[in-house]
């Protein structure tokens, strides 16, 4: 057999050097990236969330030594369809592909999915039902979701510089991570604030915060005359905020793995 490829990516690996890592392995992990194409105002481009989802999962299997599976770049993403360009699926339908990918994984011998989540919050519905439903016929395996606004509240909390109610949809974070990692493809002569009206305090833009509300979904809607699409203030972002963000939610995932492999190895 010739050697293996040098590589955490699943997509770059053949069935042998896979097979290898299986038999190796105590307990078997691996990484799945999901994300979103769509809107995120005039100075980013349609692939953010799919972008954070296999940058931040590629970083994470490299620094674990785990597998890494091929993106997922579509999800629920119906209420940005009013913007051209956006791709959206159903929730019906992102679910149904997550129970293929984690079906296929788990029975070739992973043990452990990472799901990281870069369509902040919108695909966690979808996500959390395929784990259930997957649980219900592989009960030993072990599932976990990454979503940046779930798993690094205390990093974005530590970074804002911004009102908590100024948004975080093509705002000062997702710009602060394209800005580090995909600075070519930002456009720095196009930031401007944009805000969503709530008219309630039971209602919030801050999707790190904990405070008392009413939850509604998010669906489908023509946008308001002129408005850009994004909700935040980009013009506070900055590339050292990105890479602060990333090598923090990298570190975290990456303590995480270990601690969940000696658990799950003993």
């Amino acid at each position: 057999m010739s050697e293996p490829a040098n590589s955490h990516r699943l997509n770059e690996l053949t069935w042998q050097d896979v097979s290898a890592y299986l038999e190796e392995t105590d307990s078997p992990t691996i990484v799945v990236p999901i994300g979103s194409t769509e809107q995120h105002g005039p100075h980013l481009p349609l692939g953010v969330d799919a972008m954070q989802a296999e940058t931040l999962s590629e970083g994470i299997a490299e620094r674990a030594d785990v597998l890494l599976a091929p993106t997922i770049p579509y999800g629920d993403a119906n209420h940005h369809l009013a913007f051209p360009g956006t791709i959206s699926l159903s929730t019906e339908t992102t679910t149904a592909v997550l129970v293929d990918v984690y079906e296929s994984l788990l029975g070739h011998g992973f043990e452990n999915v990472i799901t990281v989540n870069g369509h902040r919050v919108a695909n966690l519905t979808a996500i959390d039902t395929a784990t259930k439903r997957v649980s219900a016929t592989h009960p030993d395996a072990f599932f976990g979701t990454i979503d940046p606004l779930r798993f690094g509240v205390e990093i974005h909390t530590e970074l804002r510089d911004g009102d908590p109610e100024d948004g975080m949809h093509g705002g000062e974070f997702e710009t602060s991570f394209m800005q580090f990692h995909y600075g070519d493809l930002v456009r720095e002569d196009a930031f401007e604030p944009e805000g969503s009206e709530t008219f309630s305090r039971f209602q919030s833009n801050d999707l790190v915060g904990n405070d008392d509300r009413v939850l509604s979904p998010s669906t489908g809607h023509d946008p308001e005359d002129g408005h850009l699409g994004h909700v935040g203030d980009p013009t506070k972002a900055s590339p050292e905020k990105g890479k602060r963000l990333y090598d923090r939610l990298v570190e975290d995932a990456v303590e995480f793995i270990e601690k969940l492999d000696a658990h799950r190895s003993e």
